[in-house]
């Protein structure tokens, strides 16, 4: 008589239907509701968006919401720190590299060119500028580490390109976050003015500060 094993749960949880396992349709189905909250919270804002919204939104049912989130807030942070990486992934493709030997022009031009043409998205430079500032606490720590985070990024490209760099850790996180904050700041009045500037005009005035960064660091 053949064996009559029960399926095991793995068997049955990876199981195929219309070319996709289980987990491929859940991670489709979280996919569609951050795409859902990115169009929303970058277009209508965040405290306008609901659970029916992100639902209508994605074409999905509620059931498939609670899936994969909690609440809406969930959905924010989930956008934010998804587009966030998108942003960064683009800008660490743009400097593949980093040498003293080149000059600093030469390497943040094409780095700052990818940010700015990240940012350039109306839907993505509201979510991720504006729409997460004052949400809650949680929200808030996200924030805050994401700056920190990317900081720490570019301290470790300032540090590359300036090997002899002696500075305690307390002045290593201030300039890494002075160098984010400038950029940041400049990026907010280009956004909040309908980005009435060119991406160009953007590049050289940051390529200033940095430049002129570096001429500091290297007179040490």
């Amino acid at each position: 008589m053949p064996n009559m094993k029960k399926p095991s749960k793995s068997d049955t949880v990876g199981r195929l239907y219309g070319g996709e396992t289980s987990e491929d349709r859940t991670q489709r189905r979280k996919a569609q509701f951050l795409d859902a909250g990115l169009q929303l919270f970058g277009t209508v804002g965040y405290k306008a968006a609901s659970v029916r919204a992100l639902c209508r939104e994605a074409k999905l049912t509620d059931r498939y919401f609670y899936e994969s989130f909690k609440s809406v807030e969930d959905v924010l942070v989930a956008v934010y720190e998804r587009e966030i990486q998108r942003l960064v992934a683009a800008v660490l493709q743009a400097v593949p590299s980093i040498s003293s030997q080149e000059r600093i022009a030469d390497m943040a031009r094409p780095a700052l060119q990818a940010f700015f043409k990240g940012v350039q998205d109306p839907v993505v430079a509201k979510t991720i500028w504006f729409e997460v500032l004052g949400v809650s606490d949680r929200v808030n720590r996200v924030y805050q580490s994401t700056i920190h985070d990317i900081g720490d990024l570019l301290l470790q490209m300032v540090k590359n390109y300036f090997p002899d760099l002696c500075m305690n850790r307390q002045r290593e996180t201030l300039l890494s976050i002075g160098i984010v904050g400038a950029i940041s700041q400049s990026t907010m009045a280009w956004i909040i003015s309908g980005f009435n500037a060119s991406i160009d005009d953007l590049v050289e005035v940051n390529l200033l500060l940095l430049e002129g960064l570096g001429l500091r660091l290297k007179s040490n």
